[in-house]
């Protein structure tokens, strides 16, 4: 199962919207196998490892992109997503790092 994580700078409601849009989407487009989870910002770094794909609403520091980018963790912007406004480049973005993690698994 593919797994995202969502995070914002300062607690989770952001996240937790996020998300919530997230799964919607994946509903609505009968996409599978994926969980989506909301964090906040302080706990990334313990957590991040375990995903597969990183949805921000508070631009990464250089630590969590370089903790993803070890990792073969996806980055993707959420913040169309949040702020409901042209979401579909970042849904996009989602699927396609979810096709490719597919890929590299064959």
């Amino acid at each position: 199962m593919a797994k995202i994580v969502v995070a914002c700078g300062s607690g989770v409601a952001s996240s937790e919207v996020t998300a919530s849009r997230i799964k919607d989407f994946f509903d609505s487009h009968e996409v599978k196998g994926v969980s989506v989870d909301a964090t906040d910002f302080k706990q990334l770094p313990e957590v991040l490892h375990n995903y597969d794909v990183y949805v921000w609403i508070a631009k990464p520091n250089q630590q969590l992109e370089e903790l993803a980018k070890e990792n073969h963790i996806a980055v993707v912007n959420g913040m169309p997503i949040f702020m409901n406004m042209n979401p579909e480049k970042s849904y996009k973005q989602i699927i396609q790092a979810l096709k490719n993690m597919q890929s590299a698994n064959k």
